[in-house]
């Protein structure tokens, strides 16, 4: 009996010393993966292994050698018809290779690079990245491990729909390997779109965070009002841009200075009177033998039409289309873009969930209301946000504003440009000021988003200090700091160029008066 007894005492001991050996392993053996959903032409489209999207510069060299002298004889004899002639049928052929067919589907076979296995197995790809999505990646990598991150890729053009399709394969695939119980997704501009209709059709069990990142998952004025016919360039809009894109607080004065002057003497006017005469006067051919057929059947540029354009759009735009892509982008705008919250609340229940936006920056200057957007370049940040009030780009709320919704936390930027407290998720919804699109550098950015996708808890905007709800970005030293109403104030070198500007406009002013007389 007492044999038995030390025989049993030793065995269950060597059991004890076997598991207890094993500890480590189990304790190192990762519970997350991490992956990044892409955005937008992230990499190129290929038809026949030969790029055709971004356009190469033998296309476009090719194009211009087609429309030029057309120009040329345009700006002599003004014939809008002869102009068109040449001009629509050379652009629809440059484009022709990523067009869709009515119903959606690719015209022809075409392909982008897709990543299945895990980071480290593309060590050209992303291990010397350091920003935008390839950054985040990188990022990932340091954080993660590069046998547990992921890069998930797709033809931008086509339905989301099926993308999140894919997205479940692979989610299964990423668990499969890597053992992990879960998945953190990071999903960056149109990759919004995908995860968020991920999650309408397979529910959050397999993941860990959601972390939903300069996002159109709401949308985008600018394609909104561009399928809906409500085209117009901005000459302003579109230097403005050009300066903040020079990322030199003093060239972008200097460039907003000569910008105002041009506005004062009416030259920026004169350009967008030309131009938009041309587009008036052409509009129907521009749609009908080139937006429509090369861009309009494309389920992937609906997912990014906003809410409050879509039905004039489809109106304008889909009168020839076939009703299976009808169908396909129905699905997603009234079941997910219209319930994005509901989505995002139901998976709140196991997994954390997410919001960054940028703003301060010009947007694609293509409608007025493009123009005056507060923006990240490309994305509007009441969109990105999931619903901020927010003011005109180059102005701030009303003086007195004061806070939409209460609910005890403060969500007015000290720059008075947002009220977050209308957001989906006010506490949940962070802002970073002078960043653009998609613009996560390696470094303090991407360290917040690794923060938010390893959390084991729902994190708040009260969480971390160095992580306020309204950050400013620096992009000259690649830091984030708190947005302070320091901001307001002027610099010595915009309050000269304000000087200046008053100047010109006063000169404007007088020229002008004696002119009219």
């Amino acid at each position: 009996m007492k044999k038995t007894a030390k025989i049993l005492i030793s065995a269950i001991l060597c059991l004890a010393v076997a598991f207890c050996s094993l500890m480590p392993a189990f304790a190192n053996e990762p519970k997350t993966a991490f992956i990044v959903v892409s955005g937008m032409n992230t990499f190129p489209l290929y038809k026949d292994s030969e790029k055709v999207f971004p356009t190469s510069t033998k296309t476009i060299m090719k194009l211009a050698s087609k429309i030029v002298l057309p120009l040329v004889e345009f700006f002599k004899d003004g014939d809008y018809d002869k102009l068109g002639d040449a001009l629509f049928p050379a652009a629809s052929e440059a484009f022709d290779d990523i067009a869709c067919n009515p119903d959606g589907s690719s015209k022809y076979i075409v392909a982008t690079d897709v990543f299945p296995l895990s980071a480290g197995n593309y060590p050209d790809t992303f291990m010397n990245e350091v920003k935008d999505e390839g950054g985040v990646v990188k990022a990932g990598i340091e954080a993660f491990g590069a046998d547990n991150t992921y890069f998930f890729n797709y033809d931008w053009r086509l339905d989301p729909l099926k993308h999140a399709d894919e997205l479940n394969k692979f989610i299964k695939n990423v668990k499969a390997e890597t053992k992990c119980d879960r998945v953190a997704l990071a999903a960056f501009s149109m990759g919004g779109t995908v995860t968020c209709s991920y999650l309408y059709k397979y529910g959050s069990a397999d993941v860990d965070s959601v972390s939903l990142c300069s996002t159109a998952f709401q949308g985008t004025s600018c394609m909104g009002s561009m399928f809906s016919g409500d085209m117009s360039i901005d000459a302003y809009g579109l230097i403005r841009r050009m300066a903040q894109l020079t990322r030199n607080d003093f060239l972008d004065e200097l460039i907003m200075f000569l910008n105002n002057s041009l506005d004062a003497y009416k030259v920026n006017a004169s350009i967008d009177g030309y131009i938009n005469n041309i587009i008036t006067n052409l509009n129907d051919r521009l749609y009908k033998e080139l937006i429509i057929p090369v861009f309009g059947y494309m389920p992937g540029l609906w997912d990014l039409v906003d809410a409050e354009n879509y039905e004039k759009a489809k109106e304008f735009m889909l009168a020839d289309a076939d009703p299976a892509l009808i169908k396909s982008i129905d699905e997603y705008h009234y079941n997910v873009q219209a319930k994005a919250y509901d989505i995002l609340k139901a998976a709140e229940k196991d997994t954390t969930v997410y919001i960054t936006a940028q703003y301060n920056l010009q947007g694609l200057p293509v409608s007025e209301s493009s123009t005056t957007s507060n923006n990240d370049f490309l994305i509007d940040v009441n969109y990105a946000s999931g619903g901020a009030i927010c003011s005109k780009l180059d102005e701030t709320l009303p003086e007195g504003y004061t806070q939409a919704n209460v609910d005890g936390h403060n969500h007015l930027s000290a720059d008075r440009q947002l009220d977050a407290s209308t957001c989906m998720f006010p506490e949940q919804t962070w802002f970073i000021r002078d960043m653009a699109h998609v613009d996560y550098n390696v470094g303090e950015s991407t360290d917040f988003l690794i923060w938010l996708a390893k959390s084991e808890k729902q994190l708040t905007i009260h969480d971390n200090e160095s992580y306020p709800q309204f950050m400013k970005y620096d992009s000259k030293t690649n830091t984030l700091s708190p947005v302070t109403d320091k901001l307001l104030k002027p610099t010595v070198v915009s309050q000269i160029f304000a000087f200046l500007t008053k100047l010109v406009k006063f000169s404007a002013d007088i020229l002008f008066s004696i002119i009219l007389k």
